[in-house]
């Protein structure tokens, strides 16, 4: 009976420790921001499936610049030359709750190539939030179309 208890009140005693850490964390905005940030994103290590041939590797990244802008930019890269291979950005807001999206660019698409890039420098969005470019990245060769999609890490573009 005693271990019982004691097991119930180390329970209670954890919940009154863990609960409020838990609710400071979920309603703590950083100064600049107008929500909270988002969940930190766990990307597997593989960039993408091990098991094609031909889609190496692609990321998309995001920087502030002056005055408040924006750069995108992202690239895909292929083991060989390959018929075709692509890039697409999006542009994402955190809302402080989901991940919208914001604005999306014309692919980059190359031919006979081994890689591709694309960059982007966005003017008009809005301050205070959470930012993160989406990149798509794809390669056919012969039949095969091999394909991926990243995310950055996010940014705060402070008010």
């Amino acid at each position: 009976m005693k271990k019982i208890a004691m097991l119930g009140l180390s329970l209670i005693l954890l919940g009154l420790i863990v609960l409020p850490i838990q609710g400071q964390a979920a309603s703590h905005i950083e100064p600049g921001a107008l929500t909270a940030p988002p969940p930190g994103l766990i990307q597997p290590l593989t960039l993408f499936d091990p098991n094609f041939s031909y889609l190496e590797r692609g990321a998309g990244y995001i920087s502030e610049l002056s005055n408040g802008r924006l750069n995108i930019w992202g690239d895909t890269a292929a083991t060989v030359h390959v018929d075709e291979i692509g890039v697409g950005l999006t542009l994402q807001r955190w809302t402080g709750s989901v991940w919208i999206d914001v604005i999306s660019g014309t692919p980059a698409i190359d031919s006979d190539s081994a890689y591709t890039y694309q960059s982007h420098i966005l003017t008009s969005v809005a301050k205070g939030y959470y930012y993160r470019t989406k990149s798509s990245h794809w390669i056919t060769h012969g039949d095969v179309y091999e394909s991926g999609t990243r995310y950055s890490g996010s940014l705060l573009l402070p008010l």
